[in-house]
């Protein structure tokens, strides 16, 4: 783990020299945040614990994360907490957003530091409602960094197709001549529709369930960015249930409504739900290297965007600078 991050701070060029870096941690990949930006030179890391449940105690996410940093020989600069508190706040100069940390929101954002950023893990227009107040960030001059996930050297275009196809595979639906619908207006649309047709699948992009045709449908992947209200709910499952009735709905991304979908004997796959506004596998299905990619090029966004560099179309940072973006389909 340490020769794959020391390898991706090198191909980066990232440098965090002096920083101070509030990263969330879980007692996955998530883990390795903390000493990405140890290695890369940071001053200090705050690691923040998700809650505790009875499915993963916090103590599993603190000893993955402090398993790693004393391997690196970097725990000494490197604290760990259940929250931000104003003092950490105060003197941060990259908050990392992550599944322990959001929704960053205004009171949070009227006591970050002067010249500091919110490092997205993502790109910028996957970024969902309420997961951090764009308008505070505005109000009080707090830069917003995002990643180009198809960057090359981030990966994206691979990882986001093989992800697709490690959920058929878990489905047992075989790409090889499956008819497939792609449920997708988004710039996931290419890379998902050319990983399958690559893998030998017949398929056909739509924009919302409604443009389904009848057919004898294989599957119907679902890959919208999620709303408050499932992507697919009764009325789009209502149409497939009659356009694809022996179809199998595959949820990429994008809230399905399970019940009705159970009302219309539909099949659904991931069988349970991934959780509201989760992908239907992690990252880390894939190993380490996407996402240990996916940190690395997070943290460098925010490097760019803090150092006042210029930014243009297909760059590796990006930044989320309006509102608006939530108000798109």
């Amino acid at each position: 783990m340490l020769a794959l991050i020391e390898e991706n701070i090198r191909t980066f060029e990232l440098s965090l020299s002096g920083m101070r870096v509030v990263v969330p941690v879980d007692n996955g990949l998530l883990a390795a945040t903390a000493t990405i930006a140890l290695m890369a030179g940071a001053s200090a890391v705050t690691a923040i614990t998700p809650p505790a449940t009875r499915f993963q105690p916090a103590e599993e996410a603190a000893d993955a994360t402090r398993a790693l940093a004393e391997a690196a020989g970097l725990a000494d600069a490197l604290s760990i907490e259940e929250r931000i508190d104003d003092e950490t706040c105060r003197t941060t100069n990259i908050l990392v957003n992550g599944p322990s940390i959001r929704p960053i929101t205004r009171s949070l954002i009227e006591r970050m530091h002067e010249h500091s950023a919110v490092a997205l893990l993502h790109e910028a227009w996957m970024t969902l409602t309420g997961e951090v107040d764009v308008e505070a960030c505005l109000e009080h001059e707090v830069l917003i960094s995002a990643v180009n996930e198809s960057h090359p050297l981030v990966g994206g275009r691979e990882y986001q197709s093989a992800l697709c196809q490690a959920l058929f595979r878990d489905a047992e639906i075989p790409l090889e001549d499956a008819d497939i619908v792609l449920i997708c207006d988004n710039p996931l649309s290419d890379n998902l529709e050319q990983g399958l047709r690559r893998a030998g699948a017949q398929v056909a992009v739509v924009a919302h369930a409604n443009q389904i045709f009848e057919h004898g449908w294989d599957a119907i992947l679902l890959a919208k960015r999620p709303h408050d209200e499932p992507r697919l709910g009764i009325q789009d499952l209502g149409w497939i249930a009659k356009s694809a009735p022996n179809a199998t709905v595959i949820q990429y991304w994008g809230d399905v409504d399970r019940k009705a979908a159970r009302y219309f004997e539909l099949k659904v796959w991931p069988q349970r739900t991934p959780g509201k506004g989760q992908w239907g596998l992690p990252l880390d299905t894939l190993g380490p290297t996407p996402m240990l990619r996916r940190i690395t090029g997070g943290l460098k966004a925010a490097q760019t965007v803090l150092a006042g560099q210029p930014i243009a179309p297909g760059d590796l940072a990006q930044t989320l600078t309006s509102p608006d973006i939530f108000n798109g389909d």
